[in-house]
Parts: structure tokens; C-alpha cells; sequence
């Protein structure tokens, strides 16, 4: 058996940005708020925190990412994520859909190519509820 000499308390993505002023509002209309933000020096690139709840991500202006990072995201209720970004003004790039697998899904992605996927498990399906009688 092999034991861990250290634990784990979360992951948090880090998505390569352009600009935070270029990216933030897509962000801004999925429900993310500004937790944080570090520049070195006034003209140095930026570092931003958002956060939705208990989910965070690090977007960022330093070349320590690529672009077009995919971030999956679970969710209750995809489609009140997708109201909540049209009511902003914000379409997604894919969905809301049911997929094969058995999730529902929508795709936004920002002005880099960076992905939030937002899934929720259908009824019936590995993680949603099972409306099946029997």
C-alpha cells in the first residue's frame, strides 16, 4: 500500500490570457468575481483570480500557459448558466446539448481560445438523479 507523505487540498487551472480587461467579461457573465489581482510592477503582466463559489481559476497574462486551455466545470443547471451569460450578452460557442456520454453541456470560450465546459449529469445517467421506477 503506498501513503502519500502530503495531501491535497484543490486543483486550480491556469489559463493563459492576452488581456484581462479583454477577457474578464466572459467570466463576468458565467457568475466569476474578481478574488485577487498581482502585477510585480505597474506595467508587469497580470495574475487574476476568479472565483464562482468554491471553484477558482488563475487567469493569466505571463507566458507560463498556452492558449486554448479546456476547463471542465460541473454544474446544476447548465441551462441556467446559459441564461445567466445571454442575459449578459454572452452566447456559447456549443449547446446547451444533451450529450451521448449522458451529460448536458455548453461551451463558452473567451477571446484566447480558453474553454469553460459546463456539464450536468441527466437523470437517469452515472451521477444524476434516477428517475426509473421499478
Amino acid at each position: 500500500m503506498v501513503t502519500n507523505e502530503y495531501s491535497l487540498r484543490q486543483a486550480i487551472p491556469v489559463l493563459r490570457i492576452r488581456s484581462i480587461d479583454g477577457s474578464l467579461p466572459v467570466y463576468q457573465a458565467l457568475g466569476f468575481v474578481i478574488s485577487w489581482q498581482h502585477r510585480l510592477t505597474p506595467d508587469a503582466p497580470c495574475l487574476t483570480s476568479v472565483s464562482h463559489g468554491p471553484v477558482e481559476l488563475f487567469l493569466t497574462e505571463h507566458a507560463i500557459a498556452p492558449f486554448g486551455t479546456v476547463v471542465y466545470l460541473a454544474a446544476d443547471d447548465v441551462d441556467a448558466v446559459v441564461a445567466r451569460a445571454r442575459a449578459k450578452g454572452i452566447e456559447p460557442s456549443f449547446g446547451p446539448e444533451n450529450r451521448p456520454w449522458g451529460d448536458r453541456e455548453a461551451y463558452f470560450t473567451d477571446s484566447d481560445g480558453n474553454v469553460l465546459r459546463f456539464g450536468q449529469p441527466l437523470a437517469g445517467t452515472r451521477d444524476g438523479a434516477d428517475t426509473a421506477s421499478g
